[in-house]
């Protein structure tokens, strides 16, 4: 079994597997290569079908880059990609483009740099089918279903709009259409309401849900609050300087936290009652490691403030506490 399957456990199909991957943008100076910056070091985990899986993690973590190598938006170093069975990272990579097309959509972090501004919102959303050829029969049809679905309705009024025309909301709305206008079967959703008010948060990813139930999708929330992926997250990985340090069930890693890192992120969520404040939790000072030279032990060393010898000198494997729980700590190991 994978780190993180639960498909044994659930009786439900690993839908994307991903092995050891790896992520190294290379550092340049004049025509050589001089170091390689490491923003995702030997990543692995799965996503089952019509599950949710939250990649938590502060600034700079690397859970973008890792959105985006699992989209085919960045060439990977090393590892592989499995989808549906199929290892797509030695596919072709013209065929590798039309996959992702087709199997996976994402939800942009920004809906506002995400959408051209001088094409109108249906020419936006039929921009997919005419790449895929849609018949021209259906073209208007999915473009309608597509804004009633996220609900901007009625259609009518949103499809001559441009995208300055709306709202930040609606915008938002307008890009969750499109990335499940040809029905895939993953979407990933890159932080999809960090620009939002807060009155609004739950109301998108609440919509998310609903359309993942209606259509029965699978999604990676790449997120920094553990707020809102508590509740929307079936899983919860947490991700630290480009390596995963925690995989569990949502309910049980809110509710009692592994790793170190995790606690800290669990410690800095505000508190609704007022006699939680005065309580005195173990949060992190100082800075992520320098992801072009990571530390040879444990990558939060300088920061942890469990660390014992061995952390210093000798990077932690990926213990399995049980079938669903895994953590990368020395604190958890022989």
């Amino acid at each position: 079994m994978e780190v993180g399957s639960t498909s044994s456990i659930s009786g439900m199909s690993d839908l994307l597997v991903v092995n050891e991957l790896k992520v190294w943008y290379p550092i340049r100076k004049l025509f050589s290569i001089v170091g390689y910056v490491k923003a995702v070091d030997g990543v692995s985990f799965t996503v089952r079908e019509g599950e949710v899986v939250a990649i938590v993690g502060e600034s700079g973590c690397g859970k973008t880059t890792l959105a985006k190598a699992v989209t085919g938006l960045v060439p990977i170093t090393s590892g592989n990609i499995i989808f549906e069975g199929v290892d797509i990272t030695r596919l072709p990579g013209r065929t590798i483009r039309e996959w992702y097309s087709r199997k996976v959509g994402l939800i942009q972090q920004d809906p506002y740099g995400a959408m051209p501004p001088f094409m109108t919102i249906r020419a936006i959303l039929g921009e997919p089918l005419k790449i895929h050829r849609i018949g021209r029969e259906a073209y208007g049809k999915e473009v309608y279903t597509a804004l009633t679905d996220v609900g901007l309705t009625p259609p009518e009024d949103y499809v001559n709009k441009y995208p300055h025309m709306l709202s930040g909301g609606q915008l938002q709305r307008v890009a969750i259409a499109r990335a499940l206008i040809l029905r895939p079967k993953l979407v990933l959703a890159d932080e999809p309401v960090s620009m939002l008010d807060a009155s609004l948060r739950v109301e998108i990813l609440s919509l998310i849900n609903e359309l993942r139930v209606k259509y029965g999708l699978a999604i990676i929330y790449i997120t920094h609050d553990l707020a809102t992926a508590k509740y929307f997250s079936d899983r919860i990985v947490v991700m630290y300087a480009g390596q995963l340090v925690e995989i569990g069930n949502a309910k049980d890693i809110i509710k009692k936290a592994m790793h170190p890192y995790t606690e800290a992120l669990i410690n800095v969520i505000p508190d609704p009652d007022p006699r939680n404040r005065l309580i005195i939790r173990k949060t992190l000072t100082g800075e992520p490691p320098n992801l072009v030279r990571p530390p040879p032990g444990c990558r939060l060393v300088p920061r942890c403030p469990y660390v014992m010898e061995k952390c210093r000198t000798v990077e932690p494997p990926m213990i399995k506490v049980n079938e669903l729980r895994f953590v990368k700590c020395w604190l958890y190991g022989s």
